[in-house]
């Protein structure tokens, strides 16, 4: 009898020890992938080989936030292509880009773009201002200070950002502002796609893209833009120009020249647009819904444009404005999760208007009757018949009413 018992234990001890078994986490392949990706900087796209799917369809990625700028897109995403189809041999980066044109046109944009795309996300994007390296030692400040030198333990500021994260898009803002000795270093590095830092380290730059942005002859695309020549005698203007400034071994080895164009209003309408889709976004995340009509794009482009700056004053009007308004709503308590904000023009087209329709908050019927039964007072209810006999009626809440505010447009030019 004991024995039987004893039997009987073991075979339930070794059932739910196999219980424990089938119940064990299995690691797969992209648990794995996404833990080295943390551990070695590599995006888990290129480890778990679905690069090719992003390279394919690269173009139409970039196109959805780069607006207006199809020729440049297109460029980028094809010399991109020619560099991981792995065709040419030498040891370069996936690609070396100069891009020109006005502020505000897509310049920064299509570098994280980029970043996003083929690295997983915008943090990948390392961004240097040239206007801060015009002096001749700003190269030991890119790749470190030599032995006995001040620094030397520190690293160079590019060398260590690509050694320990070898998988980046790397942006050098208005690159003509740097010192004439720190294009000895771009000269080696778009060459060989390496650079020896101040330790003797070699860094490898193989899996990186290299943007370099510049504003020379953006005066001759405005006049274009303006009518007072033609685009294409702009360019080629544009074209004189930089040429007359950089020598020749550097543009050389760069993979392409890029012109980016001034915007017209109806690309910035849609540069209005995503801008828009963006803070949707935001509010959904609080359970907040978001519409705008086409008067009020109307009204947030009129009141944000200036030639000058292209598209970025876009992005400081919304902030300043719809964003600084949702948030005093939210604070103060107008609207909350499950409301509904449409926003439209003003009358006078000088501002916008905020229409609120907060959703009813969910009956609770035990609560209810709690109230009932304690003398508490019943909730507001409105009687609905269905039916020409008044004896069957529906209950239903009644709905808070829309509230309207209007919010004058502060002028950001």
């Amino acid at each position: 009898m004991q024995f039987n018992r004893q039997k009987e234990e073991n075979a339930a001890g070794t059932q739910v020890h196999n219980d424990q078994q089938d119940k064990e986490a299995v690691v797969g392949v992209n648990q794995i992938a996404q833990v080295v990706s943390r551990w070695t900087s590599i995006p888990v796209t290129t480890l778990d080989q679905e690069e090719n799917k992003k390279l394919i369809h690269l173009a139409d990625r970039l196109h959805e936030r780069v607006i207006g700028q199809d020729e440049a897109v297109n460029l980028v995403a094809q010399a991109v292509l020619r560099s991981r189809a792995g065709l040419d041999k030498r040891r370069q980066a996936i690609g070396s880009f100069l891009f020109l044109g006005s502020t505000g046109v897509g310049k920064t944009e299509l570098a994280k773009a980029l970043a996003e795309q083929l690295f997983d996300s915008e943090k990948m994007l390392v961004r240097f201002d040239m206007s801060e390296y015009v002096s001749p030692g700003s190269v030991m400040r890119l790749i470190g200070s030599p032995p006995g030198c001040n620094g030397h333990d520190d690293g160079g500021q590019l060398t260590e950002k690509i050694r320990r994260r070898p998988y980046s898009v790397i942006l050098f803002y208005e690159v003509e502002k740097a010192n004439f000795a720190v294009f000895n270093v771009f000269l080696q590095l778009l060459d060989d796609g390496l650079l020896t830092d101040g330790k003797g380290r070699t860094v490898d730059f193989k899996n990186t893209i290299i943007i370099m942005t510049s504003n020379l002859g953006a005066e001759h695309l405005a006049e274009a833009m303006a009518g007072e020549r033609t685009m294409e005698a702009a360019r080629d203007l544009v074209a004189e120009k930089v040429q007359q400034h950089f020598k020749p071994e550097f543009l050389n080895r760069l993979s392409e020249v890029v012109i980016f164009e001034p915007l017209s209003q109806d690309m910035l309408k849609e540069v209005v647009k995503i801008q828009i889709n963006g803070i949707v976004a935001g509010v959904a995340d609080k359970g907040i819904s978001l519409s705008t009509s086409d008067d009020a794009l109307g009204v947030i482009l009129s009141e944000s444009y200036n030639p000058m700056f292209g598209a970025r004053p876009i992005g400081r009007w919304l902030q300043k404005n719809v964003m600084t308004k949702l948030s005093e709503m939210l604070i103060k308590g107008e609207i909350n999760a499950g409301s509904t904000i449409s926003i439209d023009a003003m009358d006078d087209k000088k501002g916008l208007k905020y229409e609120v329709i907060e959703k009813p908050p969910e009956p609770n019927p035990q609560h209810q009757q709690e109230e009932v039964l304690q003398g508490g007072k019943r909730p507001v209810l409105e009687l609905v018949s269905d039916s020409e006999d008044d004896d069957v009626v529906e209950v239903a809440p009644m709905p808070k009413k829309s509230k309207v505010t209007e919010n004058p447009a502060a002028s950001d030019k």
